[in-house]
């Protein structure tokens, strides 16, 4: 039995809430939720309340850009709110700047929470701001839901068709990337931003169609959007929806673990993969499967659909322009297949997921890591 303790981050996570006394007005339980769920009286909805803090992701360099970090430090708790299908109120925002940051740097940074706002078509709130020894920016994201309608981890049963709201992958492909790939760390500064400032004012916040492409260096960029869209449809037809936001297989494997099933991968499950970022991994010989199994998610959906409201999901997906990608089945084994180097492999998801938490973690000490388990998987056919 594949059990929520035997993840690390999951028992760090216990062990910090145990003494709480819980809220008789909080609907959802640890785990169970992207964001917690209140209830309000005398009202048709409930209020989405969510924390989020970009911080790890600057000290490492993941996140160089000033816009950039401005826009994520919105996006990640705007994906938080849709996936449990809520709509945004506003965002209050925490920063703290170190003391030699200059003014134009501040600047860009509060653009990007703009534009990411704007993109959302929400708000700015209020926050605080301090001086520091180091960037770090914190937002905390409110919406609603209405009654009895938020999405949950939980209910994903055995036979449920599994999708995204998009392909996968472009998120770990954008981290290796910057982390690993000498000659692709520039700066990116001038990607998405100057784009956005020679737009008319009307256009200036949204970013490319795709999430995930390259800029004129050749260069993969990264500015995720939430899903806030999807509410609706999901509310109608999904069973469980997550986000993916530490990417595919910790989310699939949190969901195993919450609802005590299996999932099985589609066997041509390469192609739900972001083009560009396959060809990335492929230029420097890095199995497509991590894409999956890294922690840098890319901020999608993933959420079950029973059987029976399949085909109706996908007429309304249709009608709607959207573009669900199937990804896997869930099956009562309680375990997580993939077919790798022609045989069906199941994944040991709990040792992937605690690679992070590794006490020596760094990143090429994970990646290295996850280098060794895909030899393992090759020598067992």
């Amino acid at each position: 039995m594949h059990q929520l303790k035997d993840i690390i981050e999951n028992k760090i996570i216990n062990d910090l809430t145990k003494s709480f006394n819980r809220s008789p007005k909080q609907l959802n339980k640890v785990h169970e939720t992207d964001a917690e769920i209140i209830e309000l009286e005398n009202s048709p909805y409930n209020l989405a309340i969510t924390i989020d803090t970009i911080s790890e992701e600057i000290k490492t360099g993941l996140y160089s850009d000033p816009y950039q970090i401005g826009w994520m430090s919105v996006m990640v708790n705007m994906s938080d709110l849709a996936a449990v299908g809520a709509s945004p109120l506003g965002i209050i925002i925490s920063q703290i700047f170190p003391q030699k940051i200059s003014g134009e740097e501040i600047k860009i940074i509060q653009d990007g929470i703009n534009d990411a706002c704007k993109k959302c078509g929400t708000f700015v709130l209020g926050g605080d701001t301090n001086f520091g020894d180091e960037l770090i920016i914190s937002g905390c994201a409110v919406g609603t839901v209405e009654k009895e309608k938020h999405l949950k981890r939980i209910g994903c049963k055995d036979r449920d068709k599994i999708y995204v709201t998009g392909l996968v992958g472009n998120g770990n492909a954008f981290a290796a990337q910057k982390l690993f790939f000498q000659d692709s760390k520039l700066s990116f500064r001038t990607s998405i931003r100057e784009r956005n400032l020679k737009a008319d004012n009307s256009q200036r916040f949204l970013p490319p169609v795709e999430m995930t492409s390259k800029n004129g260096n050749g260069l993969l960029e990264f500015y995720p959007e939430a899903k806030l869209e999807w509410r609706n449809i999901l509310n109608k037809h999904s069973s469980s929806c997550i986000d993916t936001s530490d990417g595919v297989l910790s989310s699939i494997d949190q969901l195993m673990r919450l609802n005590n099933i299996g999932f099985k991968f589609r066997n041509d499950w390469n192609e739900t993969l972001d083009p560009t970022s396959k060809h990335l991994f492929t230029k420097y010989n890095l199995p497509l499967w991590l894409l999956l199994a890294g922690e840098h998610g890319e901020f999608e959906l993933l959420f079950s659909i029973p059987a029976k409201n399949e085909t109706e999901f996908l007429k309304e997906a249709d009608r709607l322009n959207f573009n669900p990608v199937y990804l896997a089945d869930a099956k009562s084994e309680q375990n997580i297949k993939i077919d790798l180097y022609q045989k069906d492999q199941i994944l040991d998801s709990e040792k992937i997921r605690n690679l992070a938490f590794d006490k020596d973690f760094s990143p090429q000490e994970y990646l290295q890591k996850l280098m060794e388990i895909d030899a393992d998987l090759r020598n067992l056919h």
